[in-house]
């Protein structure tokens, strides 16, 4: 008798949680909420969220909580609870996502880990930081090796212009080089021994 009232009270904290949320809807490729006229798109994985709030909405097909992104409208951005560079953004069909140098990033933080994730290092000069922007964005692509790394760190890009959404891209180092990848367009672009430095040097302090 104890278990099932436990069990009932749980269901009741968790009926009670949700029902203060914003109720969402999948709808035509969207989170909707039709009564409040919210409509988000999914963000590609390159975009992750600095901060995370509080919870905001929920999507009960799936049972997933989402949470504003600290210094962002919740009626314009979205996030799930956060699981590293897996994590998924939503944003409102009136907003555009930037591009990598439309950030205009000023530094890059150079981490390890899946869901916990580890900075190693952080690279904050801009010189370097645009240079190796403009080096991915316009350089030439080749194809990725994929297997057999020595090492691979996740790179997030941090902006003055987007303060609140890192931009993300797999730093992968091989025998014959290393290179950046983006696993969601699959442009991989080799960048020679621009980070070697900052990266060993991580590791000696």
């Amino acid at each position: 008798m104890k278990k099932q009232l436990c069990a009932v009270l749980a269901m009741l904290m968790l009926t009670g949680c949700s029902a203060s949320l914003v109720n969402l809807k999948y709808e035509n490729g969207q989170l909707i909420n039709k009564r409040l006229g919210l409509a988000y798109n999914a963000a590609p994985t390159n975009y992750e969220p600095v901060s995370i709030g509080e919870a905001y909405g929920y999507y009960g097909d799936i049972d997933m909580t989402l949470y504003q992104i600290s210094g962002l409208s919740p009626k314009q951005w979205l996030t799930q609870e956060y699981a590293g560079s897996a994590t998924t953004i939503f944003y409102s069909e009136d907003q555009t996502l930037p591009s990598l140098q439309e950030m205009e990033p000023v530094k890059i933080h150079v981490c390890t880990g899946d869901t916990i994730t580890y900075g190693l290092a952080t690279v904050d000069d801009g010189a370097v930081v645009t240079e190796l922007v403009e080096l991915y964005t316009n350089g030439e692509a080749v194809e990725w090796p994929v297997l057999d790394s020595l090492e691979t760190y996740e790179l997030k890009f941090a902006s003055d212009t987007w303060p609140h959404l890192y931009y993300n891209l797999t730093y992968y180092e091989y025998e014959d080089g290393i290179y950046l990848y983006d696993r969601n367009s699959k442009r991989c672009v080799e960048i020679g021994d621009m980070l070697e430095n900052w990266i060993e040097n991580s590791w000696e302090g």
